[in-house]
């Protein structure tokens, strides 16, 4: 088509220069041969251009002029419509609009092309972006096996060390009350209750002995010695529950030392009752008492009656005198009874679930099913030659496991466990948070340590005193003789 335009512009342009070259023609075939005319003189010349003159008339000049400047305007015109209105307006105006609008398109285009190219990019990296956001999430926020342990074994950890503060009170008020002679109590008269006198004032029982004779006694102790005062206890006839109780007021290690839960639980108003749900088997506390009465207070003081400690003078009787320092004694005892009751409160079981025999999953209160998975992997046998399952796991921690015993497992036993170090192959955010739970359970450990402490200071303050109390004495004794030799 464009070949075709060119084509046609050509043969239009060809015509009008043929029309131009031959008006150039006829002007120099008209005047040049006049210029050829030879003319003789000077005189010869003149008349000849005067003849001349005259051919050429004014008129036919001028319209000759007019016919000329007539056609080169219509020769410019045609060249001027030819070059705005066939060459420009028709063909190359048209074909450059055609190309810019063209060239418009395609650049939209292309523009449209890069703005999907940046939009896919945008996409792409927003994309990128929330894949790396979910990825990190997944990795900080997805914890292991190994954290959640510790997240387990710590249950209940609380409750069990307030059970156990509870137990502590428990015991040392009861051995007060029994020292002071409170009402409703074993020393509520003194020694005189717990000792049985014959007809010459000789001691020939106590009641502790009874008690030792129907529940501690072993007849084979001092090579059968015993058999006479054991006559209570059938030996035969004694169940292995029973025969664990063997001696239990006075072996430390088997009662206090060994188990890591002791069957302690003053809440409740029994001691065994089979008829509760669960049943109750709390022998410890009858054995913990025991103990505690053979090493603290063995002889009981005796009862002053009240009448005779009422005194109108400014100046302290020897009664009074005898049983402030009566007090005194009991104060020192408790302090050293102390430390016995912060490790019995220590091993004092935790709190009892409504069904133990429930699956782990509905006892989320109770360590007890993740400790004992903690046991059995470290290769604990969890059932005996009679098929009795669990019964040395529960040996070693108890039913309820106490405070004690969660935190065997949390500083100890837990890091017996090779898996516990293949599992440290795991999210750098996770070792950090095993890293930080370590850290608390380091500073629980050292909390408990800190108690310790604490009691081994009061308890060497108290022995200080005691060793320094003659000295005391003998310098009171002093200043008083000096003050009744001023006087």
């Amino acid at each position: 088509m464009r070949i075709t335009k060119s084509i046609i512009i050509d043969e239009k342009y060809k015509r009008s220069l043929k029309r131009q070259s031959l008006l150039v023609l006829l002007l120099f075939s008209f005047v040049f041969p006049l210029s050829m005319i030879s003319f003789p003189q000077k005189a010869r010349a003149c008349c000849s251009c005067v003849a001349v003159i005259s051919i050429f008339d004014s008129m036919i000049w001028d319209e000759a002029e007019d016919q000329f400047t007539d056609e080169v305007n219509d020769q410019f015109l045609a060249l001027e419509r030819f070059l705005v209105r066939d060459l420009w307006a028709a063909r190359i105006l048209p074909v450059m609009m055609r190309g810019a609008e063209q060239m418009t398109v395609v650049a939209i285009q292309q523009a449209m092309i890069i703005g999907t190219f940046f939009d896919a990019t945008i996409q792409m990296e927003t994309q990128l972006l929330l894949q790396e956001i979910r990825a990190k999430a997944h990795k900080d926020y997805h914890p292991s096996v190994g954290l959640c342990e510790f997240g387990s074994l710590m249950k209940n950890i609380t409750v069990s060390e307030r059970r156990g503060d509870l137990t502590a009170i428990t015991l040392s008020q009861r051995s007060l009350d029994r020292q002071l002679g409170h009402t409703n109590t074993s020393g509520m008269y003194g020694g005189s209750l717990e000792k049985i006198y014959d007809h010459e004032g000789q001691v020939i029982k106590t009641n502790r002995l009874i008690h030792f004779a129907n529940l501690f006694c072993n007849e084979y102790d001092r090579k059968n010695g015993l058999s006479a005062i054991c006559q209570a206890v059938d030996w035969a006839s004694l169940t292995p529950q029973n025969k664990m109780r063997i001696n239990k007021d006075i072996d430390y290690y088997s009662l206090m030392d060994e188990p890591w839960t002791l069957k302690l639980d003053y809440t409740n108003n029994q001691i065994t009752d089979t008829s509760a749900t669960p049943p109750i088997y709390n022998e410890d506390e009858e054995h913990v008492m025991a103990m505690a009465n053979n090493i603290f207070g063995y002889d009981l003081f005796v009862r002053v009656p009240p009448r005779h400690m009422v005194n109108s003078n400014e100046k302290l009787t020897d009664l009074q005198q005898a049983y402030l320092q009566m007090r005194s004694i009991i104060a020192k005892r408790s302090v050293a009874e102390n430390s016995f009751n912060a490790i019995a409160a220590m091993k004092s079981e935790g709190e009892r679930p409504d069904n133990p025999s429930a699956p782990p999953a509905t006892l989320p209160s109770s360590s007890r099913p993740y400790m004992e998975h903690i046991l059995t992997e470290l290769g604990v046998d969890d059932a005996d030659s009679d098929g009795n399952t669990q019964d040395e796991i529960f040996a070693m921690m108890g039913e309820n496991p106490s405070y004690y015993a969660q935190m065997e497992v949390l500083t100890k036993k837990i890091y017996q466990n090779p898996d516990f170090y293949t599992n440290l192959y795991d999210k750098p955010v996770n070792v950090e948070r095993k890293a930080t739970a370590l850290q608390a359970i380091k500073l629980m450990q050292k909390f408990d340590v800190l108690k310790s402490m604490l009691r081994d200071e009061a308890t060497m303050s108290v022995l200080l005193e005691l060793a320094v109390i003659d000295i005391q004495g003998e310098v009171e004794n002093q200043i008083k003789n000096v003050d009744i030799s001023a006087e």
